[in-house]
């Protein structure tokens, strides 16, 4: 060996970094594990540099540079090789990027076997295909998950079908999570596909997580039937389509007559306010229970009891029901006022009158006084002066009280 031979591998094992033409690589792996103290360690701004020894995982170094000692990478103290007088480092070194793949995105694709459509209950067997834009986040999770330390060298392709096994395994559940959200149908997901993205990207996949990979984009997402589960499903999709206008039909005409009902019991409590309302109501009953009687609603004196004590109970109950919407203020009669006393409130409406001034209810007529002739006992008014039915004379005649019989 030449003595430039020998200087030129004397700063090689040096200095260690990675190569330029392996800059594309996500994990690129350093060749020799006999590395001399003191070298330095460069790592990129992008990237992380691991460290393992016998299988089993040292620590991880950040950008910078540094100097492989154990007083700078403290966790080395107890890698170094004591054979070696303590001048050698026996370990491998990974160096993982952490920036996004963009040029070169993992392509995925499969079919998901016996999904159940969340829209319909069906089962259907969507296929689902598309690049994914990734970003490693924990390179010793991504190293130790991918079992990096036998990955081929100088190519991607291992891992990015590695990666795209992962986001499958958590695809098909996360899908139909979305579409339950959703209350769609895998056959809505097209139009539906920016959502998914966006959902797929904010809620990470476990089996992504776990190896310390973060989704950042999906491009060229699509997800697609078979012409035999399209049509049953678009079938089932239709008849609930139907049902579902149905329902919200019948919902809507409930709405509009309760709130019919609502506006007829306000217009009710509004009229019970009203001084004449409780004469119409009792009227009403009344006659609900005459038409009820003419249509032989009983039978002989039984029936006819039977449905006037109906009428009278129903008006009862029409008094009792409003009488608190109309307030009515009972006013003892005035005495010696000489007015028509109100047979409901007893209140004396003076000078007369058709109806009650204080109630609404309506005022019996005067009752003429009455005697009965002292020649035959006709009963006739008290001023009559000649009996009409023997001609004799009156004015001495006894008094009666209306509607008193003859003794």
């Amino acid at each position: 060996m030449g003595i430039f031979d020998f200087v030129k591998q004397g700063v090689q094992q040096m200095m260690i970094a990675r190569p330029e033409d392996k800059h594309q690589l996500i994990v690129y792996k350093w060749p020799d594990r006999t590395i001399p103290m003191y070298t330095q360690l460069t790592v990129k701004s992008d990237e992380g540099a691991v460290f393992f020894k016998g299988g089993t995982m040292a620590g991880v170094v950040g950008s910078g540079r540094h100097t492989i000692d154990g007083s700078n990478i403290p966790f080395l103290k107890n890698w170094i090789d004591s054979a070696t007088g303590g001048n050698v480092l026996l370990s491998e070194i990974f160096f993982v990027r952490t920036q996004p793949n963009r040029n070169d995105p993992v392509r995925f694709g499969g079919k998901f076997d016996g999904l159940i459509d969340p829209g319909t209950g069906m089962p259907c067997t969507p296929r689902l295909f598309g690049e994914l834009v990734i970003r490693v986040v924990d390179p010793i999770a991504f190293i130790i998950g991918l079992t990096g330390q036998s990955i081929a060298a100088d190519d991607n392709s291992q891992i990015l079908e590695w990666v795209g096994k992962r986001f499958m395994m958590g695809a098909e559940a996360l899908i139909a999570s979305f579409c339950t959200d959703q209350g769609a149908s895998v056959l809505n997901l097209s139009a539906l596909k920016k959502q998914l993205e966006e959902r797929l990207v904010a809620q990470p996949i476990p089996a992504m997580r776990e190896v310390g990979i973060e989704l950042v984009e999906l491009t060229s997402f699509n997800v697609t039937l078979s012409d035999t589960d399209r049509a049953a499903l678009m079938e089932v999709w239709k008849d609930i389509e139907v049902e579902t206008r149905k329902k919200a039909a019948e919902l809507k005409r409930r709405q509009m007559e309760i709130g019919v009902n609502i506006a007829e019991r306000q217009a009710y409590v509004n009229m019970a306010g009203q001084p004449g309302y409780m004469q119409y109501a009792q009227s009403e009953a009344l006659l609900n229970a005459g038409v009820g009687m003419a249509k032989g609603g009983g039978s002989g004196m039984g029936g006819l009891g039977a449905e006037m004590a109906i009428g009278v109970g129903m008006a009862g109950m029409f008094q009792q029901s409003f009488q608190p919407a109309m307030h009515v203020q009972r006013v003892a009669p005035q005495a010696g006022s000489g007015g028509a006393v109100c047979g409901g409130c007893q209140f004396n409406n003076v000078g007369g009158g058709k109806f009650c001034a204080n109630c609404g209810q309506p005022l019996a007529p005067p009752q003429p006084v009455l005697a009965f002739c002292t020649g035959c006992g006709n009963q006739h008014p008290a001023s009559t002066k000649f009996c009409a039915n023997c001609g004799a004379q009156q004015g001495a005649a006894t008094q009666a009280s209306p509607g008193s019989g003859q003794s």
